[in-house]
């Protein structure tokens, strides 16, 4: 699961177009990203005007840069996802990828057959809370565990063991809470432990990811950093 944290972690943009306008119908920035409205331009335009190549048979991934990201899309039946990323794609980015592809048009077939006929355009059905199936937000969440790119407060130690590298980068992450009145982000925490430490990169994830699982880092809700950081 470590694995996942680092493609967490690389995700700025998450976008959605549908395969018969070309149009983006759904998008989502990650958290503590600045929007970039120039850059979704530019992406909307290479789109349009074929300047960057967008997979073509259902299930097929094509990997791309733009100003500096990574662009790595997946066709589906009647969409191509698309993730902008800051780190060159790994295995496990396109894993990701063509899960949350597949459980998309999965929950939201329907509404991508017919968007245009049944729907009239409308990109506001893939927005609409149900009771009765997952919120794009939600599965987006399930997949790409975006909750990892939230501010974490500090928890209270369990008492589980710690290996001397875990312990460590915790007694870090208590440093960094008292410098930014409470709260640490994951990413700014891996990138002082490697510059500090000098630890393996993936010795520092795991320990990192360990410490969430262990309720040692709590991320806070969505809907707090929105009050708070927004």
């Amino acid at each position: 699961m470590s694995e996942y944290f680092t493609v967490a972690l690389s995700i700025e943009y998450i976008l959605v177009l549908h395969m018969e306008s070309k149009d983006v119908i759904y998008y989502t920035v990650a958290p503590g990203v600045q929007f970039d409205p120039k850059l979704l331009e530019l992406f909307r335009r290479a789109i349009q005007f074929k300047e960057l190549d967008l997979p073509t048979a259902e299930g097929e991934i094509e990997q791309a840069t733009l100003q500096g990201k990574y662009l790595v899309s997946r066709a589906g039946k009647n969409t191509w996802v698309t993730i902008i990323i800051n780190q060159k794609p790994t295995r496990f980015t396109r894993e990701a990828l063509h899960s949350f592809s597949i459980k998309f048009e999965s929950r939201y077939g329907r509404e991508c057959r017919h968007l245009y006929t049944k729907f009239s355009g409308d990109i506001s059905v893939f927005r609409q809370d149900s009771v009765t199936r997952e919120s794009v937000d939600g599965i987006i969440n399930e997949v790409f565990h975006m909750n990892l790119t939230l501010p974490h407060k500090l928890g209270f130690p369990t008492g589980k063991k710690l290996s001397k590298t875990t312990k460590k980068i915790w007694n870090m992450s208590e440093d960094l809470a008292h410098e930014t009145k409470g709260y640490v982000l994951l990413g700014d925490l891996f990138t002082k432990a490697k510059k500090e430490f000098g630890f393996d990169s993936k010795d520092i994830t795991d320990s990192i990811f360990n410490l969430v699982e262990a309720k040692y880092l709590n991320p806070i809700s969505l809907e707090e950093f929105k009050q708070k950081f927004s």
